[in-house]
C-alpha cells in the first residue's frame, strides 16, 4: 500500500466517522446492521421499499451475540491507531531518533571501512531484539556489522521502539476480536518472528529529511512522509495481506 498525504488525512477522517458495532461469531446466523431498519410490511411493486424509520433495534437471527465494543470504542481505538501509525506518533518519533544513532555510525564505519560502508546492507530487529544484518557480505561482515550495531544500547532500544510500536498498533488497528480486519497497515500479517525478515530498517533511515524540505520538518532526520510511504512499500512488497477487510 502506497500512503500520500492525501490518504493519511483520509484516514484521520475515517477515525472520526460512526462505526458499526463489532460482535463475535459464536456458530449462528446473524444479521447485524445498526443502520438496518424494519420495512413496513406493504407491497411495493418494483418500487425501491421505504424502510420505517421507527424501528432502529439489530435484527438478530438465531442465538444473541456477544458485543465486543461500542462505535464509540471503536472510533477511539482507529484514531489512536492511525495517529500512532500514519502521523507524528511512538513509532515515527523512535524511528526519527534511530536515524540519528545511525547517522552517527555510518559517519565511524565510513572512516574505518569505507567500502564495507557502502555496501548494499540491511538491518533489522529479529525475535530476540538483537539486531539482525542481512545482504549481499561475507560470513565476516556480517558478524562484524552486528556487533558493532548491537554493541550501541541506544540504537538497539530505539530499533526495537519502532518494531514493538508498529507491532502494537497494526494489532490495535485491526481490534479485538479474533476476525479482526483492516484496510491499511493492520491487514499485513507481520509479527515478532517475521519482522525482520520484511522490513529493512537500514531502507527506513534513508528517508532523510532534505534541507530544503522545511515543511516536512516535523522530525529532527527523518521526512516523515517519505518514512511512512518506505514502511507501505516494504509491507505491500514482502508481507501477506492476511487481515485484508
Amino acid at each position: 500500500m502506497k500512503v500520500n498525504a492525501n490518504q493519511l488525512i483520509e484516514i484521520g477522517a475515517l477515525a472520526n466517522k460512526g462505526t458499526s458495532k463489532s460482535v463475535n461469531q459464536e456458530n449462528t446466523t446473524t444479521v447485524q446492521n445498526s443502520d438496518l431498519k424494519l420495512a413496513a410490511d406493504t407491497y411495493h411493486g418494483s418500487k425501491e421499499q421505504i424502510l420505517d424509520p421507527t424501528y432502529s433495534r439489530p435484527i438478530v437471527v438465531g442465538e444473541a451475540q456477544q458485543l465486543i465494543e461500542e462505535p464509540e470504542q471503536t472510533s477511539a481505538r482507529l484514531n489512536e491507531a492511525y495517529h500512532q501509525l500514519y502521523f507524528n506518533g511512538d513509532m515515527y518519533k523512535a524511528a526519527d531518533e534511530l536515524a540519528g544513532q545511525y547517522n552517527q555510525f555510518m559517519s565511524e564505519l565510513a572512516s574505518s571501512d569505507p567500502q564495507l560502508a557502502q555496501k548494499d546492507w540491511a538491518f533489522s530487529v529479529d525475535e530476540e531484539g538483537a539486531i539482525k544484518v542481512s545482504g549481499q557480505l561475507s560470513a565476516d561482515q556480517i558478524s562484524y556489522l552486528e556487533d558493532k550495531l548491537n554493541a550501541n544500547e541506544k540504537l538497539v532500544q530505539l530499533a526495537n521502539d519502532v518494531k514493538d510500536n508498529f507491532l502494537k498498533y497494526t494489532e490495535l488497528e485491526r481490534g479485538p476480536s479474533e476476525q479482526g480486519t483492516s484496510e491499511y497497515w493492520g491487514k499485513y500479517d507481520v509479527n515478532s518472528e517475521n519482522f525482520s525478515q520484511i522490513i529493512d530498517m537500514r531502507s527506513l533511515m534513508t528517508e532523510q529529511i532534505k534541507e530544503d524540505e522545511v515543511s516536512a520538518r516535523i522530525g529532527n532526520n527523518l521526512n516523515m512522509f517519505g518514512f511512512i510511504e518506505n514502511m507501505s512499500e516494504q509491507l505491500s512488497a514482502k508481507a501477506q495481506a492476511t487481515y485484508a477487510a
